[in-house]
């Protein structure tokens, strides 16, 4: 009779572990590219009608239909409705989505 109940015990679901961390950061839409200075390592993001205005040192990933472009560091630079982020890689274009 202890097995029994024992079994019975094993066989009841469990709460599944904690999701994996990038399921707790959703992708949030910031704007485009408005502007690329390669020169100077920074592009311009138009948040166009967001109300996210991602805060100094956030990280952001450029993204075209093709795939990601550029990894990119939110500045201190931000006259709505545009955003300054510095290009720490890749090759971002004007029309790149721009996303946290």
């Amino acid at each position: 009779m202890v097995f029994l109940i024992l079994e019975g015990c094993a066989a009841v679901d469990r709460p599944q572990s904690a999701q994996p961390a990038a399921n707790l950061h959703p992708r949030i839409n910031v704007g485009e590219i408005a502007l690329v200075n390669e020169e100077q390592h920074f592009v311009l993001i138009d948040l166009e009608s967001n109300l996210y205005v991602p805060p100094q040192g956030v990280l952001l990933i450029s993204v075209s239909p093709i795939g990601r472009t550029a990894h990119l560091k939110a500045g201190a630079e931000q006259k709505r409705p545009f955003v300054a982020a510095d290009i720490l890689d890749g090759n971002p274009a004007v029309g790149d989505r721009v996303e946290r």
